[in-house]
């Protein structure tokens, strides 16, 4: 599977679920202990959120902007 689906799909569906930043903090500490870098994530997060963007899904996409400040460290 695609690095970048996969963080997308993950990300994607903790959105539509529980919402969770510590569950969202896990999976990302994860996926850079794999040594997928900290801008490829910010990356993936970010197609993710345009993508919720054009389907108009504001609640998700504020939430996936959420995410992206955690990776941010904001």
């Amino acid at each position: 599977m695609d690095v970048g689906a996969e963080i997308q799909r993950k990300v994607l569906a903790i959105t539509e679920g529980s919402r969770d930043f510590g569950e969202i903090r896990t999976l990302l500490g994860g996926w850079q202990a794999e040594g997928i870098a900290t801008e490829r994530l910010i990356d993936e997060v970010t197609d993710l959120m345009l993508d919720l963007r054009a389907q108009n899904r504001e609640d998700d996409e504020d939430f996936v902007a959420d995410v992206l400040d955690v990776l941010a460290g904001w």
